[in-house]
């Protein structure tokens, strides 16, 4: 399958992030859950992209957010990577993160740092083959037995 990374306009990521939250509803309570709003994420100088088919320009097959604000200076925080359910396997994740890790790197981010849950052995393992390590809860967090706190420094 042939698909594109291009920014994530919020009203297009509205169906992807139902799927999203009701995913992670199913996995965590909700107070281990901690979403952000595609608004909050399409808003500079955060970032949304979204991975798109030939076919479609508007519905997206996945998304990954930045989150920039409110974190340290050279800091973000990965957000909101998710992708359907039968466009896994096919190296849209992949294609997600390094997008977004190049766009972080060339505005001067150097750390990203990310949180995911304990249940989402996927994620964990793309996340670890990406050089990404285990670090302590970070910025609004706290510790957490259903979350798992990550990081990668950027060169």
């Amino acid at each position: 399958m042939a698909f594109s990374v291009e920014p994530l306009p919020a009203d297009h990521a509205r169906d992807l992030f139902a799927s999203s939250d009701s995913y992670v509803a199913a996995l965590y309570p909700a107070e281990s859950n901690h979403l952000v709003s595609a608004n909050e994420l399409s808003t500079a100088p955060n970032l949304l992209l979204g991975a798109f088919t030939e076919d479609s320009s508007t519905t997206p097959i996945g998304c990954v957010g930045l989150l920039v604000a409110g974190h340290e200076p050279g800091t973000a925080e990965i957000k909101r990577l998710f992708v359907e359910s039968t466009s896994r396997r096919l190296g849209v994740a992949h294609a997600l993160m390094d997008h977004l890790e190049a766009e972080a790197a060339s505005s001067g981010i150097r750390e990203l740092r990310l949180e995911t849950g304990i249940y989402q052995e996927e994620s964990l393992a793309l996340y670890r083959g990406r050089g990404y390590v285990t670090i302590p809860p970070f910025g609004p967090y706290t510790e957490d037995p259903m979350s798992v706190f990550m990081a990668k420094t950027l060169s």
